[in-house]
Parts: C-alpha cells; structure tokens; sequence
C-alpha cells in the first residue's frame, strides 16, 4: 500500500522561496514528523511560463542538493512541472530527464489555472502526457512517482473532463483536490466522500488554507482549523500550500502537523499555543517578518 503524503507544496505565485530558505524547510518538515516537499512555484519561469526551456546548470545543483537533504531527512522531494502552454510529450519527457539525471524521482503534473475548456477531449489530452510521462519514469526508476493536479481541482462539478479524468486515469497516480473552492473554509468527511466518489480514487488535497499569494501584504496568524479528524483516514495526503513569507508560515505549518499526527485530539487554542511558543518557530535573530 503506498504511504501517505503530508507536508508542503510551494505551489503559490509571486515570490518564491529562496534554495536556503528550502533547505531550513525541509529540515522543519523533518522535525515536525511531515514527509512531503513539492516543488512548483509558480514564478519559476523554467517551471510553468518557460518551462520548454532547460534549466541553468546551478539550478539543477541546487534540486541535486535539495533531493539529497531530502533524501537523507525521509523526505519525499517532488518536483512538479506546469507544461501549461502547448505540452508536448517529448518536451516533457526531455525536460524531465534533466530533472532525473540530479537524482530526483518523484514528480508531479500541474494543468491548474489554465483557460481551457472543461471537455472530454481537454482530459483525454491532458492524460496521454500524464500516462506517457508515468511510463516513461517507470522505465527509468522503480521508485518512481506521478501525482497529476487537473484544471478543475476544486468543487464537486461532474464535467465531462472530470469524468474523463476520474475513469480513465492510471490507478497509481494521486490526484490533488483543493475543498468545496480553491480556499476551502473547511473540509469535512462528506466532502471528502462526495469527492472520493466523484474521483473513484482517494484524493491529495491541496490545501490553500493558509496561502497569501491572493492578498499580497497580508500575514495570516491562525492553527490549522475547521478540518474534520476523519478525513486523514480517507485521503491520500494532505499538502499545504502556505503563504510567500517563509518565515511566518512556521507556527502555522507546525499546527497542521499537530492536527495530522493526532487528529482525533487536536485543539485549536492549544495547537497555536504551542507552535507559538515553540523554538521550531522562532525567527532567526536579527531578521524581520
């Protein structure tokens, strides 16, 4: 049976993190018992805009670096490629290769946040670079993965794209699902029943609860909230998609994990309390917000 997936996807637009602030990352994922980092920003222009074109060499040392402290922190390092403007499954395959070649082998597709039309014809594009990429990693490494995030990832909407996707996709590869709406207010069992069946298949949430992206300027100072304890039995995973600043994001991420490693006990007031007060979270001296 494969593992679950909990942790962090930097997958938000405007300022991305930098490669050391990834790095403290993926060491605070560690600490707080988390074992997921996704790696899709959407200002990376060699990721979504530009993403045809290969990367700088310094760029791959630095996803050579990242995976190895992943990999030695029990980390699961994804890197996600955005082939939102004409995909092609050779540019694919051979921009990926170049990610393969540093030594990552987790991977994910994002068609998010693309004007297409919500047709069977659109899924049925979309999957044959989805399957295509699938085998073409499963003949590189065993250990590989795919997760796939669709265009329509949020809501309930029995389209004939989401049909499409929900029959035909390959069983071994996770889809991401956000809540009723892209920030979901809350996620309850039945959402995640309702949503599991419309999919046939568990789903990965992609949880924007603590995003910024959408309100620039703005630092959200809450714990993970108004998320059912029986949902983690019935998901994939969940990966949180948090806010531009790094730094502030700490607190937060540590109640989500409190809340993931014991959900059927979490209490919100206590879970802040602790994150707040905890070293995990303490601003590096002499650094602002």
């Amino acid at each position: 049976m494969r593992s679950k997936r909990f942790g962090v996807v930097e997958g938000f637009y405007r300022r991305p993190y930098t490669f050391k602030q990834r790095l403290d990352l993926v060491d605070f994922l560690q600490t707080l018992g988390l074992n997921t980092y996704i790696y899709g920003p959407k200002a990376d222009s060699f990721n979504r805009r530009n993403w045809q074109k290969p990367y700088p060499l310094k760029k791959l040392a630095e996803f050579q670096r990242l995976n190895e402290r992943c990999t030695s922190r029990s980390i699961r390092f994804v890197y996600a490629l955005s082939p939102v403007h004409k995909p092609d499954i050779k540019a694919v395959t051979r921009k990926i290769d170049t990610i393969l070649a540093t030594g990552v082998e987790h991977y994910s597709i994002f068609f998010d946040d693309i004007k297409v039309p919500l047709t069977s014809e659109t899924a049925a594009s979309q999957l044959s670079i989805v399957h295509a990429l699938h085998d073409h990693l499963a003949a590189r490494t065993k250990r590989a993965t795919l997760s796939f995030c669709p265009t329509q990832y949020r809501g309930f909407r029995t389209t004939p794209y989401i049909e499409t996707i929900a029959a035909d996709l390959h069983p071994a590869i996770d889809i991401f699902w956000t809540g009723k709406t892209v920030v979901a207010r809350s996620i309850t069992v039945k959402n995640v029943e309702r949503i599991t069946q419309i999919m046939r298949r568990p789903v990965l949430i992609w949880d924007n609860i603590f995003a910024n992206d959408y309100i620039p300027g703005t630092i959200l100072r809450f714990p993970y909230r108004r998320r059912a304890p029986g949902i983690i039995g019935l998901v994939r995973g969940i990966l949180l998609n948090p806010m531009n600043d790094y730094e502030e994001n700490k607190p937060l991420i540590h109640t989500a994990a409190s809340f993931i490693r014991d959900p059927a006990t979490y209490n919100t007031g206590r879970a802040w309390r602790a994150a707040t007060r905890s070293a995990l979270c303490a601003k590096p001296a002499g650094r602002s917000a």
